[in-house]
């Protein structure tokens, strides 16, 4: 906690007062909204993290004057402004809460679709001038339509559930789900965006916005539609071409349009402004006190946990897992860091690969596999470069550079433990050494074997790694040398190898190199490390 106390947090953009004041308790909080360009770069160079919404453009030029950063925080899902694959270079997490606002984000679907289908806006500022009609307001119910949405992710899907209220037919087009996330939902899969724009009454969209899905929507695809089709845009600008929204609307084969969402944010005036059949919003698809509230949450969590070095769960750099998986995981997490830093610490031969192994019931994913393998790959990392230099994002950067083979594999037996991970590093001219660790009762982490020693000790703080001759009277030399030094033992542990042993003593206070370089002038101590778990 004290060390995040001299970490510098800028928070950019809007953030709710809860979440600051939960940053504020742990580091140094600036906020300061609406900068300028210039004086962003010049201040930011002070920062260690940074929190944005969807104004600040965090690239190129951003970054290479960020020279402390260590995280990016995105409150919400979309990271337009950001420079990921730069952010990678330079070791800097991008993460976001791509599940923050995705209730209020299909909420913010269905108000628009329900409004632009009922004619809302218009009848509402139509009355308001003190007129009164009815008949030019007749509009479309939602019973019985189809409803076409493009891209079934987090937020389609919540659409696809709703839609049941209204006794839709729900069709979908998304090449990258599987057909399982189709069968779950009761959405019918069109393999083809033509066969959804020819069968819709209603098309939403709700994809990133990429270089494939830029004007997704344009004049052709619309021309494909039925006549009087209904179309809403509360995800991404410029996914609906909007010189072609307003020729078809002009044109009436578009019957109405909800619009959050804007290719130029913000805007004084526009074409569709001028349409009554139109509904158009701010950007408020996150725009709800809920939402607020988990975002800030949200995103200040992932801060924290990338500035202490933790797995950040949302990072968009390195592989995310959802809360149930990091659940799951967590335990095995630490345990397969603590691993990779126990092996950088007592080693210091080159290393030419780097291979997890998993074993057991509770690692069967080849993903989890993924998220452990460059766990440990950053703790054998750690020690070989700058402190502070390896994270989760630079760690496969700096193992390629090092020409280190990184490999992970999920194996079928697990021996006498319901789980293991077995961390098999090749050094050069040295052979492979092996680390291998274990979780009881799903929340003890151990360390099972160090080399070729059977032993088992809990990998939590100050250890001393000791090798040696399997002679009488050597642990009690030990013992009386850490004594004279006034370091104690707290708990030691022994194991067995083929032909010698190994001591792993927890000690309670800092170890002095003297007693360090006495015993190893005893002639049975093969070697001796403190090591920092």
């Amino acid at each position: 906690m004290d060390s995040l106390k001299q970490m510098k947090v800028w928070v950019a953009e809007l953030l709710n007062d809860e979440a600051i004041a939960v940053l504020d308790n742990v580091c140094q909080v600036d906020v300061k909204y609406k900068v300028p360009r210039d004086e962003q770069l010049a201040m930011v160079r002070d920062y260690h993290a940074v929190i944005i919404r969807s104004e600040t453009v965090v690239d190129k030029e951003f970054l290479d004057a960020a020279i402390n950063l260590k995280i990016v925080g995105r409150g919400g899902s979309g990271l337009d402004n950001v420079d990921i694959d730069y952010a990678t270079q330079k070791g800097v997490i991008v993460c976001n809460t791509p599940e923050s606002n995705i209730v209020s984000a299909c909420e913010q679907t269905w108000s628009l679709m329900l409004a632009s289908s009922r004619n809302t806006s218009w009848a509402w500022n139509f009355i308001r001038s003190g007129r009164w009609d009815r008949k030019r307001f007749q509009g479309s119910e939602l019973y019985g339509k189809t409803l076409g949405i493009i891209g079934l992710g987090r937020i389609g899907g919540l659409v696809s559930a709703r839609a049941k209220a209204f006794a839709m037919h729900v069709i979908a087009y998304d090449p990258y789900i599987p057909d399982s996330r189709f069968e779950a939902f009761g959405v019918e899969k069109k393999t083809a965006l033509d066969g959804l724009l020819r069968e819709a009454d209603f098309i939403t969209i709700h994809t990133p916005r990429t270089h494939e899905t830029m004007n997704m929507i344009s004049d052709h695809e619309i021309s494909l539609m039925k006549p009087g089709v209904r179309l809403v845009n509360c995800a991404r600008g410029g996914l609906f071409n909007e010189d072609a929204l307003y020729r078809g609307l002009k044109s009436s084969k578009i019957a109405s349009l909800g619009i959050d969402v804007w290719v130029h944010e913000p805007q004084q005036s526009h074409p569709l402004y001028e349409l009554d059949n139109v509904v158009g919003t701010p950007h408020l698809g996150a725009s709800t006190y809920e939402a607020a509230a988990r975002v800030g949450s949200e995103v200040v969590n992932e801060v924290i946990s990338g500035l202490r070095g933790e797995i950040v769960k949302n990072a968009v750099n390195i592989p995310s897992v959802s809360e149930q998986t990091y659940a799951k995981l967590k335990v095995f997490i630490a345990l397969a860091e603590k691993m990779g830093r126990l092996y950088g610490q007592i080693r210091r031969e080159t290393v030419k690969k780097v291979e997890i192994e998993f074993s057991g019931r509770d690692i069967e994913n080849p993903e989890d596999a993924k998220i452990l393998s460059l766990v440990a790959l950053k703790g054998v990392l750690e020690a070989s470069v700058t402190e502070g230099a390896v994270n989760f994002v630079n760690a496969g950067l700096l193992a390629e550079q090092r020409g280190i083979e990184v490999r992970e594999r999920i194996a079928l037996g697990s021996g006498d433990y319901s789980n293991m991970i077995r961390l098999l590093v090749s050094e050069e001219g040295t052979g492979v050494f092996e680390i291998a660790g274990t979780v009881l009762e799903k929340k003890l982490p151990r360390i099972i074997r160090v080399g070729d020693y059977s032993v088992a000790f809990i990998p939590q703080g100050r250890l001393i790694y000791a090798p040696h001759k399997n002679r009488p009277g050597v642990i009690g030399k030990v013992g009386m040398a850490m004594a004279e030094y006034n370091v104690n033992i707290a708990k030691m542990v022994v194991g067995e190898g083929p032909n010698n042993s190994i001591m792993i003593l927890n000690v309670d206070n800092s170890v002095p190199q003297e007693v360090l370089d006495k015993c190893l002038t005893f002639e049975d101590i093969d070697d001796m490390k403190v090591v920092e778990l």
